[in-house]
């Protein structure tokens, strides 16, 4: 699938930041970035309370909220969101990976793209597999 140079930077964005995150922390918190209407890029995420941490859905739907707004009013011309999820590889097997949406207008029919992950029980080194796209439904 070939994909613009502007979803393209959003997903290079998400598949950075995400990994780092994981490899400096062994955590992924929510996430995502907007591009705007001159086509830059700009990382977004949600501060929050260490002592009153919300679930990771309500930092995804505030997140959403804020990017659809951004879109709406044309300040921007598309968002991504990059948060972990578990992810069915076949019907015996499940693997842990990190999930990026990318939403931008214009451009319909965008998958989902997954790179899994998980920790070495040697070290506890955070490892990643070949990132794969799957069609929305």
């Amino acid at each position: 699938m070939e994909l613009s140079e502007q979803v393209q930077n959003l997903l290079s964005h998400c598949e950075n930041y995400a990994t780092d995150l994981l490899m400096e922390t062994g955590e992924l918190f929510p996430f995502g970035a907007l591009t705007d209407v001159t086509g830059r890029t700009h990382h977004r995420e949600m501060e929050v309370d260490p002592r009153n941490v919300p679930p990771n859905g309500v930092i995804i739907d505030e997140l959403e909220d804020y990017f659809i707004f951004e879109v709406d009013r044309h300040d921007a011309r598309g968002y991504v969101l990059a948060y972990e999820a578990t992810v069915q590889l076949d019907e015996n097997n499940t693997t842990d990976a990190i999930e990026i949406n990318i939403k931008f207008r214009d451009e319909k029919d965008l998958p989902l793209f997954y790179i899994p992950f998980s920790f070495s029980a040697e070290d506890g080194h955070v490892m990643f597999g070949e990132m794969f796209a799957v069609k929305q439904n």
